[in-house]
């Protein structure tokens, strides 16, 4: 009976380092792209725990490998698999570290042993605005600890492809910003569908809540002059597009306010233009996005030119730009990285103020568990970025 156990023990180690290392070797690969965005979502996230996993693995393989008189060959086939596995992870873990230096950001390495970060809930929540029958409201998230001056108001806009989310869905960052002294605000906004199409009302919808927000400034205790907008993924598209839109003047807010543009806006892993991505996905080498689109933009940007070009913020720069701080993975297969990158190079042309960062082999939503190297790395350059712009709570 011993032997059958350890036999299982000896086959279960090996299919969970086969199933590791291939999946390491994937990430360097960059292919296939479901299984090298996946296992690169979670090496980013969880490197110094697998690193752990991996010096296990090797020291009980050894162990086996000498006293089992059995199973010699499965022991020395896990022996094998825990040394590339530990290889490939410290390679990766090396990788991140010289990115850290590259932006001279200092990294701890004890918290990356840490999971995730339980986000914040909100006990204070307002309505803003009334929009296809359905409330829109923001949940506040005041900070930890108050010095009784009006600090820097945050607007957190939800990822989610434009058709899904919820108004808490940045609660991990809302963590950050109140510890840090910010008032926070969770927002909702128009959900795209079948028979809606919300490229221009989304927007607008978060201008609206711009213009709510410094209105009640005093109620909230904010300096409403130095707003600053907050993003991810599809959030991050929005909130870029609303600072591009005011300045142009395409988008207004509901109630008839003139909203000033933000104080700065940060966007992880936007998708700079969907035309761009639509025809990348077209190509296979971005996930199947074609239900956002058709229910965000009506269609294909063959069939709707126009709305396409609305949303294509390459496009919409003449007028400037809010200090911008964009941070997005290598190997994002929801956006389109290419595009993200010749926004960045175009805007350096032009001089305007965007900051970016790009994290290697990051996939989407890179930066989920905080307290990894690209998540230590993110937060230490959105701190940079506030304080270079003067948006710091003194």
């Amino acid at each position: 009976m011993k032997r059958v156990i350890n036999s299982v023990f000896a086959v279960i180690i090996m299919i969970l380092l086969l199933v590791l290392s291939i999946s390491i070797i994937s990430v360097y690969l960059k292919w296939p792209m479901y299984l090298s965005g996946y296992s690169s979502l979670f090496t980013t996230q969880f490197n110094s725990g697998f690193i752990v996993f991996a010096l296990i693995s090797l020291l009980v393989s050894f162990l086996f490998l000498k006293k089992q008189r059995t199973d010699k060959k499965i022991w020395k086939l896990n022996l094998i698999l825990s040394a590339i596995l530990l290889i490939g992870q410290l390679i990766f873990m090396q990788i991140m570290l010289n990115t850290a230096s590259k932006y001279d950001v200092k990294v701890s390495l004890l918290p990356t042993l840490k999971g995730y970060v339980t986000p914040l809930k909100s006990k204070e929540t307002y309505h803003y605005l009334t929009i296809y029958n359905e409330r829109q409201l923001f949940d506040v998230y005041r900070p930890k600890v108050g010095s009784g001056k009006p600090t820097i108001p945050v607007i957190l806009v939800h990822g989610g492809a434009f058709i899904e989310g919820e108004k808490d869905q940045l609660g991990y960052a809302a963590n950050w910003f109140t510890e840090k002294g910010y008032t926070s605000f969770g927002i909702e906004y128009p959900l795209a569908k079948k028979n809606r199409q919300t490229y221009e009302s989304a927007v607008n919808s978060i201008a609206t809540c711009m213009s709510f927000i410094r209105k009640n400034a005093k109620k909230f205790n904010i300096d409403a002059s130095k707003l600053v907008l907050v993003g991810g993924s599809a959030g991050a598209a929005l909130v870029m597009q609303t600072d591009l839109g005011l300045r142009e003047g395409y988008v207004k807010s509901y109630d008839a306010t003139e909203v000033s543009p933000p104080a700065s806006v940060i966007a992880l892993y936007p998708p700079v233009s969907l035309s761009d991505l639509y025809y990348k996905m077209k190509q296979g080498k971005t996930v199947d996005l074609n239900e956002p689109m058709n229910k965000y933009l009506g269609g294909d940007p063959n069939r709707f030119p126009d709305r396409f070009k609305r949303v294509n913020l390459i496009d919409h720069l003449n007028n400037g730009i809010s200090p911008t701080l964009i941070l997005t993975g290598e190997i994002d297969h929801v956006v389109n990285v290419e595009a993200i990158r010749r926004f960045a190079e175009k805007t350096e042309k032009m001089k305007l103020p965007v900051t970016y960062v790009e994290i290697p082999y990051g996939e989407h939503v890179y930066d989920a568990n905080p307290n990894s190297i690209a998540g230590q790395i993110t937060w230490s350059k959105i701190t940079a970025f506030l304080k270079n712009n003067h948006l710091e709570n003194q």
